[in-house]
Parts: structure tokens; C-alpha cells; sequence
């Protein structure tokens, strides 16, 4: 069976890390490239041996790729996506989806229309860690889970190529970097409890003397609520140095304590942990492999390969992806108001 051939759109930082685990997954290989910038044409024609384009459209047009990777600045996720869904080719796309709701649900159209995959980068679904805390809620073994704790603290964010993650009008917000895979692993561990129906959040820059940019918070936090009482929290600061991510799950019988650590967040060398306790002490629990972006984007571009090929399923939807989109937004614009916002309209229950 020939490798599935792959084509990657962007190769800055993230970009060259999605390179790296497409050339060390068996059965795949990178055939094409397309980058943005001269640094970034010539970096990508000295590393990977692949056909590099500066117009991701000559990529498109190429016979020699089979699917498509996107890792590019969130404002130009739609058009890229709805183009390589539109020419035949499944996609892998980092998150955030999108920047807003409408564009969201144009790419999901996209992928409808094509008949092809579509999966959004929430690597926190193929983490060892992580999955072993799901698998431990579905089993019962926290009995109904109750309430979700995510608190990160970490240094300021990556300006990113051309200082773009610093623009409103090209990141969106901040919560669509790295607060959407919380929101999304939050509503992951609380799928019991159903859709979310409300959020409320609160932020606020490090500094109160600078130009303030409620789009742009360095520390903020989000309660999203639920209808039959359960709840999670979100808080994040980029106040701080260094990479600390503690998520805990607490259920009507126990609970569970995950924590990870490292001076970088693409580290791999973390510390971490995973316990639980029913009330009588921690217990610590072996993890069968090491948990960080890093080692999860591999295990997510093996389980692409693997859904294109063989037609295995994959742990998050395109619906589950808009719907942390749609949990961003909305907790950006509470912040802005002040006021909790229902999510009824935006997230339909079951039924309706």
C-alpha cells in the first residue's frame, strides 16, 4: 500500500511541527508544502525534501497530495479549509475552527458537500492523560461528574509569524488560542450533563495602565454552567513564566487530579501526574504515555491517517469543535457585557 501523501499549508513554528510527526508516521509522507513568507519557502525546502509553493492553491492543484494539513493564523482558516474540502481532499485544520459562528458552519457545510473528513487540532483528545480521565468517567468510577477545574498559568503567547496572534482582526481573541481546547475538554468530561447552557467570564490585562483590549486579556476565567447543576471552570493566566496545567474532575463518588509541567509548553520532558481519591487519600495512577502537545499532535495525525485509510472513527466531531468555538465567543462576550449568556441559541439541545 503506497504512503498517504500529504500536504501542508503554513510552516511557521506549529507548521514545522506538524512537519516533523507527518515524516515520523508510518504510512505517511510529506509531498508539498506551502508557505507564506521567503523565510519560511526557503526553511521549508531545506528541511522537508518536499515540493514547497508560496499559493496554497498550486498546492491544491497538485496530483500529489492526497490530504491536506492546515496550520495557519486563524483568520484564514475558512478559506483555506473550504478550498481543500472543496477539492477533494480531507483536512486535518488546527484549532481554532474558526474565528466566528458563520464561518464555522461554512467550513462544516464544506466538508458535508465533499463527503471528506474533516478534524479540528484539539490535541487534548488523543492524550494519553486525558483519555484515561474520560475512560475513567465513563466507567462510572467518579460516579456523575459534578464539577470540571482547568487553571493554567503560563508565560506571555508567541507573537507568532508577523506578530499576528497580537491582532485582533487575525487571532479573533485570545480565548480561541489556547482557553478553546479547555472549553472543549471541559463540555469532553461533563457530556453527561448534556449541552452547556450558560457562560459567564471575567479577565483582565497584567498591566492597568496599558491600552486595555477585552479581546486580549492576559488573565481571565469563565464559568460555564450546565442544566442539571453541573458546572466547570476555565482560568487562565499569561502573567506568569514557565507552562502549569492542572485539570481536575470531581464526581458524586470521587475525583481526579491531573497535573503537567514543564519550563515550555511544546516540552518533551514534563513532569506530570494523574490521581484520584474517593476521600480517602490520593492515589496515584500509571499514564501509558507521556501527555504534551507535542507527543499528542503524532497520535492525532496517526489517528487522521488511520480514519482516511481504514475509515476508523475519530474522538471529536466537527459539530464538537464548532461548539468550543461557539463557547469562546460567547465567554468574550460576557466579558465585554458583564452579563452571563445563555448558549441556548447557539448550541441546540438534543431535540430541538
Amino acid at each position: 500500500m503506497r504512503k498517504l501523501r500529504f500536504g501542508l499549508i503554513g510552516y511557521g513554528a506549529w507548521g514545522k511541527c506538524h512537519a516533523r510527526a507527518i515524516q515520523e508516521t508510518a504510512g505517511c509522507e510529506l509531498r508539498a508544502v506551502s508557505a507564506a513568507s521567503d523565510t519560511s519557502v526557503a526553511a521549508a525546502a531545506s528541511e522537508t525534501g518536499a515540493a514547497v509553493f508560496r499559493d496554497f492553491r498550486e498546492l491544491l492543484n497538485s496530483s500529489e497530495v492526497d490530504v491536506v494539513d492546515i496550520v495557519v493564523p486563524n483568520f484564514l482558516h475558512e478559506e483555506i479549509a473550504c478550498a481543500s474540502l472543496e477539492s477533494g481532499r480531507h483536512v486535518l485544520l488546527e484549532k481554532p475552527m474558526s474565528t466566528s459562528i458563520a464561518s464555522c458552519d461554512r467550513i462544516i457545510e464544506s466538508a458535508r458537500r465533499s463527503g471528506c473528513l474533516l478534524l479540528v487540532g484539539h490535541e487534548m483528545r488523543f492524550s494519553a492523560m486525558y483519555r484515561q480521565m474520560r475512560e475513567i468517567i465513563d466507567s462510572g468510577g467518579l460516579g456523575r461528574p459534578r464539577y470540571v477545574l482547568i487553571d493554567l498559568w503560563r508565560r506571555p503567547y508567541r507573537l507568532g509569524s508577523d506578530g499576528w496572534r497580537f491582532d485582533s482582526r487575525r487571532v479573533g481573541n485570545w480565548t480561541l488560542e489556547e482557553p478553546v481546547h479547555f472549553f472543549d475538554a471541559a463540555a469532553w468530561f461533563l457530556d453527561s450533563s448534556g449541552e452547556p447552557a450558560a457562560v459567564y467570564a471575567r479577565g483582565n490585562r497584567s498591566d492597568p495602565l496599558g491600552a486595555y483590549h477585552p479581546e486580549m486579556n492576559d488573565n481571565f476565567t469563565a464559568v460555564v454552567s450546565y442544566r442539571d447543576g453541573a458546572y466547570a471552570v476555565i482560568s487562565q493566566s499569561l502573567a506568569a513564566v514557565e507552562h502549569h496545567l492542572s485539570i481536575k474532575v470531581f464526581g458524586s463518588g470521587a475525583m481526579l487530579r491531573a497535573e503537567w509541567h514543564a519550563e515550555l509548553d511544546r516540552s518533551e520532558r514534563p513532569s506530570y501526574s494523574l490521581q484520584t481519591s474517593d476521600g480517602s487519600g490520593l492515589k496515584d495512577l500509571e499514564v501509558a504515555a507521556t501527555p504534551g502537545e507535542l507527543f499528542e499532535l503524532r497520535e492525532e495525525i496517526a489517528a487522521f491517517a488511520d480514519a482516511v485509510r481504514n475509515g476508523r472513527g475519530l474522538p471529536i466531531t466537527p459539530e464538537e469543535a464548532r461548539r468550543a468555538v461557539v463557547l469562546c465567543l460567547e465567554a468574550q462576550r460576557s466579558l465585554t457585557t458583564g452579563a452571563a449568556v445563555p448558549l441556548t441559541a447557539a448550541i441546540p439541545t438534543a431535540g430541538s
